[in-house]
């Protein structure tokens, strides 16, 4: 379907590719990973648009194949229809395009040509399974736990719900390669919980960029993992491709302790032969050295990094906050605290809502999309923020980048500004998105160890389960209160059949481990963690 082989590419400003190679084929469900800011966006646009660029190497496409794509950022529809006419339109418009063509059969001087069209709209319509449209979205939406919306406009559901809705329009259309950018952007839980239920449910292919943790671990059969300008294609889940890194980690940490020891012996050796050489004019001598010094060489070379096990260098420390030793958690004076709060826009999305926050509490607002939680983050930062040199605030929306960064770049640069600053409050709307899974695990570190307040919005489920003491969950219109461990323990009532979260704790706890006995020089230590 799509093959690459010694595929190399960069701009003027940044080499992107030394000779990749991979392939994609029929049934693949591939997750395409990496660090932020490796080129992972611009690869799929190399895939779908092969004849824009200028590559060294060979690019294989199938040319027949027909590919769908779903960008990071979807366009909201502003026409007045609803969910289940949103997506029964390309359906609607080829059969009245097949009822157009059979109409023109009656007066048609050339019915080849006609019939040649008509033919061309019957496989269209073949294709897409376009006679069954009506049962097949209706299963799509209940398969992504959208029935209720079926009948609601679209210019009244959030930009998340309607995300999901094009996600669900592609692969109506059953295109047989379809490639997502970060499908999970701004989704909220329950919506990703859907994006899961509907990528394995696909009979296609699919190539998606992803760092959402849930996604990676319930999703994808092949990883594509794209570091340091080389790409590593691996034949199974992330958590079997985590476990293989972490192997070859280890290995090549006692195979460098080997190295090591070998090189210093050649080292001494090479020092005897040199000062042999000094006092004895012996040609053969001055040979043997230039030998031994070129073998050394070579040794040395091979210790090289592997691209993809390197330390990701992320290491975020946010200011220091001073709390009295005798100071008392339960006790501490209220920071924020929020009275008989509204919201509206064309509708009345919140009302009646107060809760108070301690100082040193780790709180998180969560609710679907559209609930109001960035408008209520940002009202009540807006209501304090003349205290500013004590407050940071994190946005999820960008002005201009006269730097060209990626979404993670951006957020990254965003976070080593808090990071540099006074604040004893923090205010952080969706701080894990577009954040590649070693810089969402440094975030969570970060804010765990951090001693001053925190209110975040996140649909992450991780980053709550990791870093929330309590949830402020918006729904129905006011906030209802949860402990961090009841509302865990609900997700995984309503979602899951085991505990994934406690999977995936204990896989970075695994890899934190190692990769400290590894820092330490106790590879053999590390290998019986394995």
């Amino acid at each position: 379907m799509i093959k690459f082989t010694d595929v190399s590419f960069g701009f003027p400003q940044k080499d992107l590719y030394n000779e990749i190679c991979f392939e994609i084929v029929a049934g693949d469900h591939a997750a395409l990973i990496g660090s932020n800011g490796t080129g992972k966006s611009t690869l799929i646009d190399m895939i779908i648009h092969t004849d824009e660029y200028l590559y060294d190497g060979k690019i294989e496409k199938d040319e027949a194949v027909r590919i769908g794509y779903i960008p990071q950022f979807v366009k909201h529809e502003t026409e007045d229809i609803s969910a289940f006419d949103f997506l029964a339109k390309p359906f609607v418009e080829l059969q009245q395009k097949s009822e157009a063509i059979c109409a023109e059969m009656e007066n048609a001087e050339d019915m080849d040509e006609v019939y040649g069209r008509y033919q061309k709209v019957l496989d269209e319509m073949d294709a897409i399974d376009a006679y069954n449209y009506d049962s097949n979205i209706r299963k799509e939406l209940a398969i992504a736990g959208m029935t209720a919306l079926e009948d609601t406009s679209v210019k009244k559901i959030s930009g998340g719900e309607f995300k999901l809705l094009a996600i669900i329009k592609s692969m109506l259309l059953k295109p047989q390669l379809l490639i997502m950018d970060e499908p999970d952007v701004f989704l909220d839980f329950e919506n990703i919980i859907g994006l899961s239920k509907l990528i394995n449910n696909y009979e296609g292919t699919i190539i998606a960029i992803s760092h959402n943790r849930l996604l990676l671990s319930q999703c994808f059969n092949k990883i594509l993992h794209l570091e340091n300008m080389e790409l590593q294609e691996f034949p199974g889940t992330f958590a079997e491709y985590n476990q293989a890194m972490l192997e070859t980690k280890v290995q090549m940490a006692e195979q460098a302790t080997k190295d090591a020891e070998w090189i210093a012996v050649q080292e001494k050796l090479i020092e005897k032969i040199r000062a042999e050489a000094t006092y004895i004019d012996n040609p053969a001598k001055g040979r043997q050295l230039k030998a031994r010094v070129s073998y050394l060489e070579r040794l040395q070379a091979r210790q090289c990094k592997n691209p993809f096990i390197e330390n990701h260098g992320y290491d975020f420390t946010f200011p220091e906050v001073e709390r009295p030793e005798d100071f008392d958690p339960e006790n501490a004076p209220v920071v924020i605290s929020v009275k008989d709060y509204a919201l509206s826009f064309d509708r009345e999305l919140l009302k009646n809502v107060s809760f108070d926050i301690k100082a040193g509490e780790k709180v998180a607002i969560v609710g679907a999309n559209g609930t109001g939680k960035s408008s209520m983050l940002k009202d009540i930062y807006e209501s304090m923020k003349s205290d500013a040199d004590r407050i940071g605030y994190y946005t999820q929306i960008f002005d201009d980048d006269p730097e060209q960064l990626s979404g993670g770049e951006r957020n990254i640069k965003q976070l080593r500004a808090l990071c540099e600053s006074d604040a004893e409050i923090l205010f952080l709307d969706e701080p894990s998105s577009h954040l590649d899974t070693y810089a969402q695990i440094a975030l969570e570190k970060a804010i765990k160890e951090y001693k001053g307040t925190v209110l975040m919005v996140t649909h992450d489920f991780y980053t709550v389960a990791n870093c929330a003491d309590r949830i402020l969950l918006l729904e129905n219109g006011t906030v209802r209160e949860q402990s961090g461990r009841a509302y865990r323990k609900s997700i995984y009532k309503k979602y899951f059949e085991s505990d994934i979260f406690e999977a995936e704790r204990i896989r970075v706890e695994r890899e934190v481990r190692i990769n400290a006995l590894l820092r330490d020089g106790k590879w053999k230590e590390a290998k019986n963690v394995l």
